[in-house]
């Protein structure tokens, strides 16, 4: 991503041949480099030892909206933060606060559902019931999102990949049975499937306004954005096999790596 997603359309057109394939130019790097990715998901999908539960799929989708947004945030500059597309309109920086919040609050509704179920407690939690559990989960939101507030783009690209590793962590292990099971929100009585499939499509959603905040602000995806976008939601395949297999993925690791030397070069 670092070498490639800064090229301009006219870089795409430059030179760059793999075996007889040389007529496409430097965006067929980007488009090898998406191929071999989604060849080595399917090889590993083979290799799996038991097939996931359905929890584990639905956190593989939420996964797949994840690195679908953090190719979004990948093209964004810390310059491009504060700016609003218009009056009355959110820039990056209030959009993504908004997404951070958004992963808290789903990860301390769907914990609370789940921990008062597997203590024995089928009733709706009362109001102190409900602040004592989530006082955790809200000190730590603002521990992460407070000092974003006048952050660069970095800082805020690993606030989200810290509580997304701590979402797929936590609830990896809901069994299909409590799938079924009520946890409570402001919407009262859902399903945990309910809360489970809100994290991706709360980050498609707002996916979607960063893409148009970007137009807004001047900065449409150029040919290179949507190439490495595509790359993206390919290792999301990747990474949510779980067979090790290190050969195999060292062997794609290592392609890429050699792909990428030349391209680290500024191209003038």
């Amino acid at each position: 991503m670092r070498a490639t997603v800064a090229l301009t359309d006219p870089d795409m057109g430059r030179e760059w041949k793999w075996g007889v394939y040389d007529e496409e130019g430097l965006r067929f790097a980007l488009l090898m480099t998406h191929h071999e990715l989604r060849d080595l998901a399917v090889r590993l999908a083979k290799m799996r030892e038991r097939q996931p539960t359905q929890a584990g799929r639905i956190l593989a989708q939420y996964h797949e909206a994840y690195r679908d947004m953090t190719a979004v945030l990948a093209t964004v500059r810390s310059e491009d933060l504060d700016r609003a597309p218009a009056e009355g309109e959110w820039p990056v920086r209030k959009v993504c606060d908004h997404m951070l919040g958004a992963e808290y609050g789903f990860l301390r509704v769907c914990r609370i559902g789940l921990e008062r179920h597997r203590g024995g407690k089928t009733a709706e939690p009362t109001e102190d019931e409900w602040n004592a559990a989530s006082a955790p989960y809200t000190k730590a939101r603002e521990a992460a999102t407070a000092p974003l507030a006048t952050s660069g783009i970095d800082k805020i690209r690993d606030a989200f990949f810290d509580i997304h590793a701590r979402n797929l962590r936590e609830l990896s292990d809901i069994t299909d049975p409590e799938l079924g099971l009520p946890s409570w929100f402001w919407d009262g009585p859902m399903p945990i499937r309910f809360r489970l499939h809100r994290f991706e499509e709360h980050l498609r959603q707002h996916t979607i306004q960063l893409d148009k905040t970007l137009v807004g602000i001047g900065r449409p995806p150029t040919e290179a954005h949507r190439l490495v976008r595509n790359i993206y939601n390919a290792l999301a395949d990747v990474e949510t096999e779980t067979a090790p297999a290190p050969q195999l993925r060292g062997q794609v690791a290592q392609r890429i790596i050699d792909r990428t030397a030349p391209l680290t070069v500024p191209l003038g």
